[in-house]
């Protein structure tokens, strides 16, 4: 298989020689100036050199000198040390060290340098001045369990260390008269004066429910016990250390109201969100995705690198987004560096990875024996079955598992991730690098990702703070396709050929010469070990710049800047093969795309906050432009004269194409916000933002987007407190907003002319273009109108949460394209219009409970959303069926569900002929039923009762979704000492799926294979039962057994064993001498086990409608080591 042509250089070169450059230098520099700031340490004084010529001056003027050329300071005590002295000193390029030694000669002073501290005491009074003591202690919660973790520094410096998993604690060289801060998450900080101990004990106590902490909003973020919005929030802690490869796929079952659905397992594939369901059937009903404030993809983000993920779900929370918030906004916020010491921290696993279910098939000679059977034929004969069970020939008579064949290997996976974070008062940093290689199950299939980020966080002034993130991947997909004798450049048309084709097909005789497969174009064997790849290397890189200036106290001016560009690029290359020595495939082909997109941002935001007593009232306005840019470039090329060289212009020029576009968008925004809270008890927020987007008409180009949410705290009412103390939060809130979708592609509502339609001119005809679809000129925003109304509680100082939330989300002006009746009325079709609706309601349930018996600490999680999806109305698109429903005819209707079945009710299978006689005439659906055929019902004819005939017209309707009415999870975890456990489960319910071809039907085709369920629990007409697992096996018989229909619709409910990890914990004071700080050592399973009643070999959530690959399970063993 050929992968040349791409390379690391080539990507470099040309990111090198793009606009790129310009926009990273002052964000590069910003960072540049921060690394210098932050990595000085004990070496820096040795390493840091000075020039000084001070004539007839002060010992105190030569260290000023020395503090403000360094990051260095001194402490000393005036009293004590004469650093009046008059002292001169000329040196060129010496270290500090040399430089002290000189003007401190003669003296009975000494100096000590501690990072990037020194002080400066008498030989007499050194330990007076000094007076560094060790501090040790331990610290515990109020229960008197030990807290793990507790950051502990010495106030005022970047010194200090973690408790080990016991609490202990122990910080040596500590001033005597210093302060020592403890912190820890969910825990109130404490600050204890020292006064001369060496040992202190601390009891931390809970925030009362966790005051002080804050979720990420719209442009910013807020305490969470004043949020009035539908939020979910996940921290980051909760994704690491997963061996998953797409964030999308890790958010799976993690927050109510969030639904992912995963359909194939091919490395690098993710999954597809929806939020409080499906939003749209015109346009696209994914929701916007931001980190760190600007768009991106789940694909660009490294879990490593994440603080947190939180969910907007509802419009007081969402509408500050506007016109792109109408399917819900996902908020990424990335880590940053902390005050302290240099921390450094790897994280590697290694796994190995295998299919979830794998269907299984029958052998050559009972698919002979089979087939014999089904087509009421002896295609094989007795002397060939018996060949083939034999295999004393298999060149002519094979067994070709060709699944087994294809799924070679069980794919390996590792990832290995090295983060540093440091920081001083001033100035923070945290940068990472990481490295994925995800291997498919099948050869030549991989996908790798490089991940670079960098966030520096700066307090340039007082008042003004710069923030300046780098980040940066390069994705690279690589599989096998079929040689050129097939049209398609996919991976999974391997995969269904390999489903199709029956073991009696050769893969590959003993001569090493392939078997031809159907229509002589090969098998999956053949085509795996030719030379036909398709490689998908991607590079995307973003830059953003962000400052905060305070001029005034409560007033906070803010600035952003943003920068990305993606390449993304495709070559396919199917190459000409000998499949034997009597047949080749001659033909060869190459398709070459690249295309890339640069997208361009500017914010403004001003905020202002002020506390009044018991008021508390916070103004935001802001303005923000966005502009992206695409240029798409692709050509092909046929007959290359040989297959090792795959480039464009060694092709044959008779038959070549090219195709070229670029396009852009742009959009620009003006919004605002004011939050009010009196006492913490009484809650009002409003939110309103103004779009104009270039992909509307100008008459629509402007769309507003409001919302007024509100929210009452009884929970701190005095009437309340006196009378349940126990309940530690209880919160209503509501709110109501309109959100858009402006995600229709780009300018639908202009016509272009259409070539190809002559006219007469003259005593001839001439070539002319015409309008050939009418585009409707008023096409605007998709609009959704939500409510939302929950309650929020807490009992016990929190250690017990129940959150339930109702929500209505009605989305209206849906892009759909008219029926043809109305398009008959103008003579020509007519693209969409904005005509349908759409209305997504349900319960969104919560619960946690977290507790500590001793060194055992657990907690208990779990969420549970019902969504009930329905079509309002296609408007211009409505047609009533006969049969009374009004919709398409095919997968929406008006008072059902979105992606639908829509097909025959069934009541099992004939048993005997003679039933045949007495059921209603099914002839229209199965021409010649026999016993063991489906018996599809009649229920409805022209006068809307049954009539004794069973047609598509009358007798179809409704049988279930793909969209699941209930999602659920249920998280377990808990930790003794230095071990820890998480389970994870997480399942849907009432949800409809559907093997189709090749995956769900025997012999599909007249010469598919077959699975061995379908042979074993087919009807067997000498002990007949009503209701078998599959109907008879015919081929050929007039009759039809695969009409859609409630026998072959399955219930796709299921529930997954999704993550359980097992973890230990190095004790810190087997790690102290070797300086590491934590090691930690787990194994884990994801996808381990799933319940269902789907059928046998099948995963619920895979698609099987024309491609197929296996969801995968995955068994990890990782480390995390910090040091």
């Amino acid at each position: 298989m050929k992968k040349n042509h791409y390379s690391w250089i080539s990507t470099a070169k040309l990111l090198w020689r793009s606009k790129l450059l310009k926009t990273m230098r002052l964000t590069l520099f910003a960072i540049l100036v921060s690394v210098v700031q932050i990595f000085a340490t004990n070496a820096h004084a040795q390493q840091t050199r000075l020039s000084l010529n001070l004539k007839n001056t002060s010992i105190r003027s030569v260290l000023e000198q020395i503090e403000n050329q360094t990051d260095f300071y001194f402490i000393y005590d005036a009293k004590a040390v004469d650093v009046e002295k008059t002292v001169s000193i000329e040196v060129e390029n010496e270290s500090i060290p040399e430089i002290l030694d000189k003007i401190l000669e003669g003296t009975n002073v000494n100096y000590k340098i501690d990072k990037r501290q020194i002080a400066i005491s008498t030989n007499s009074a050194k330990n007076a001045v000094q007076q560094e003591i060790t501090v040790s202690g331990r610290v515990t919660e109020s229960s008197g369990s030990p807290l793990p973790g507790v950051t502990v520094i010495i106030k005022g410096t970047t010194k200090g260390t973690i408790t080990d998993f016991d609490g202990n604690y122990s910080i040596s060289d500590v001033p005597s008269d210093a302060t020592l801060v403890f912190s820890f998450v969910g825990m109130a900080t404490q600050e204890i004066p020292i006064e001369g101990k060496p040992s202190i004990n601390v009891v931390l106590e809970e925030d009362a429910i966790g005051i002080e902490e804050v979720v990420a909003v719209g442009y910013g973020t807020q305490k969470k016990i004043n949020v009035i919005g539908s939020i979910a929030q996940i921290d980051g802690e909760k994704l690491e250390s997963r061996p998953i490869t797409r964030m999308a796929l890790a958010l799976t079952g993690q927050m109510s109201g969030v639904t992912v659905v995963q359909r194939s397992g091919k490395p690098g594939d993710g999954g597809t969100i929806n939020i409080r369901g499906v939003g749209s059937f015109g346009a696209d009903a994914t929701p916007l995705v931001l980190i760190d404030g600007l768009p991106g993809a789940l694909g660009d983000i490294n879990m490593n690198d994440v603080e947190s993920v939180s969910v907007l779900k509802d419009a007081s929370s969402a509408a500050i987004y506007g016109s792109r918030s109408a399917n819900g906004v996902i908020l990424i916020t990335t880590k940053k560096g902390k005050e302290g010491e240099v921390k450094v921290r790897y994280d590697g696993y290694l796994g190995v990875q295998k299919p979830t279910e794998f269907p299984d098939f029958v052998n050559s000679w009972e698919y002979a024996e089979m087939y014999n059977y089904a087509s009421g034929t002896n295609s094989f004969s007795a002397e060939d079955i018996a060949k083939y069970k034999s295999q004393e020939d298999p060149d002519n008579y094979p067994n070709t598992d060709f699944m087994d064949e294809v799924f070679s290997r069980n794919g390996i996976q590792t990832g290995h991730d090295i983060t540093i974070t440091s920081g001083q008062k001033n100035t923070k940093l945290y940068t990472s690098i990481g490295y994925l290689n995800q291997q498919g199950l099948i050869s030549e299939n991989y996908y790798k990702r490089y991940n670079f980020r960098m966030n520096a966080v700066s307090e340039l002034t007082n008042n003004l703070t710069m923030v300046a993130r780098v980040s940066g991947s390069y994705e690279d997909r690589n599989e096998p396709i079929p040689n050129a004798g097939v049209t398609s450049n996919e991976v999974e048309q391997i995969v269904w050929r390999a489903l199709r084709l029956p073991a009696t097909y050769l893969g590959k005789d003993s001569n090493g010469e392939y078997g031809l497969g159907f229509a002589a174009a090969g098998t999956p064997i053949a085509w795996i070990d030719s030379d036909s790849y398709k490689r998908r290397p991607s590079s995307n890189a973003g830059f953003n710049m962000e400052f905060k200036w305070s001029p005034i106290q409560d007033l906070t001016l803010t600035a952003i800047g943003g920068y990305n560009f993606e390449l993304n690029e495709m070559r396919a290359y199917r190459a000409s093969q000998i499949l034997s020595s009597e047949f080749e495939i001659a033909e060869s082909n190459l398709d070459q795309q690249k295309n890339t997109s640069v997208y361009k941002t500017m914010q403004a935001l001003a905020e202002y906050s002020k506390s009044i007593k018991n008021h508390d009232i916070s103004l935001l306005a802001g303005y923000s432009f966005e502009k992206q840019d695409y240029e798409d470039f692709s050509g092909n090329r046929k007959d290359f004269p040989s297959n090792d060289y795959t480039v464009m212009s060694m092709g044959g020029v008779d038959v070549q194409k090219v195709y070229g576009n670029d396009y852009g968008w742009a959009i620009q925004s003006f919004f605002g916000r004011m939050r009010y809270n009196f006492n913490d008890k009484y809650l009002l927020e409003a939110t309103v933002r103004r779009d104009g987007s270039s992909r509307f008409p100008e008459t629509k180009k402007y769309a507003t987007f409001p919302s007024v949410g509100a929210g009452w705290r009884i929970s701190e009412e005095d009437f309340f407190k006196s009378a349940v103390s126990w309940v530690s939060n209880l919160k209503l809130k509501a709110s109501w907003g309109k959100l858009g979708n402006q995600n229709i592609g780009n300018y639908p509502y202009q016509s272009t002319l259409a070539s190809g339609y002559n006219y007469a001119f003259g005593s001839g005809y001439s070539n002319g273009a015409a309008y050939a679809v009418y585009k409707d000129p008023t096409i605007h925003w998709e609009t959704t109108r939500t409510t939302d109304i929950g309650i929020e509680t807490g009992f016990f100082q929190e250690k017990l949460k129940f959150n339930v939330a109702y929500f209505d989300r009605n989305t209206f002006d849906i892009l759909y394209k008219p029926s043809a009746s109305v398009s008959s009325i103008l003579g020509l079709s007519i693209s969409e219009t904005n005509t349908g609706e759409v209305n997504n309601s349900g319960w969104e349930f919560e619960i946690g409970h977290r507790n500590t018996i001793g060194d055992f600490n657990y907690n208990i999680s779990g969420n549970l959303t019902i969504t009930n999806n329905e079509v309002v109305t296609l408007g211009l698109g409505n047609v009533e069926q006969p049969n009374g429903m009004v919709g398409n005819g095919s997968s929406l209707f008006i008072g059902y569900p979105m992606q639908l079945y829509y097909g025959y009710r069934t009541d099992g299978v004939f048993l005997t002929d003679e039933e045949v006689a007495d059921w209603a005439d099914e002839s229209k659906v199965s021409a010649k039923p026999k016993a063991g055929d489906i018996r599809y019902i009649d229920i409805s004819g022209p006068d809307g009762v049954p009539d004794g005939v069973v047609n598509s017209t009358y007798d179809r309707t409704y049988l279930g979704s793909r969209i699941p009415k209930y999602t659920f999870s249920l998280n377990l975890s808990a930790n003794y000492k230095q071990f820890d456990l998480s389970v994870f489960l997480q399942g849907v319910a009432g949800v409809k799926g559907m093997l189709d071809g090749y995956a769900g039907v025997a012999f599909s085709g007249g010469n598919g294979n077959l699975q061995r369920w379908q042979m074993e629990e087919q009807f067997d007409p000498e002990n007949p039962i009503r209701y078998p697992e599959y109907p008879r096996l015919a081929i050929n018989s007039g009759a039809s057994n695969f009409a859609i229909s409630d026998y072959m619709v399955l219930d796709a409910s299921y529930v997954r064993v999704k993550n359980v990890q097992l973890g230990y914990s190095i004790p810190s004071r087997i790690l102290k001498s070797n300086h590491i700080d934590k090691l930690r050592i787990y194994c884990s399973g994801e996808n381990l086990f799933t319940f269902k009643k789907y059928r046998q070999g099948w995963d619920p959530e895979t698609n099987t409608s024309g491609t197929y690959y296996p969801i995968l399970s995955v068994l990890t063993m990782g480390v995390s080591l910090t040091f």
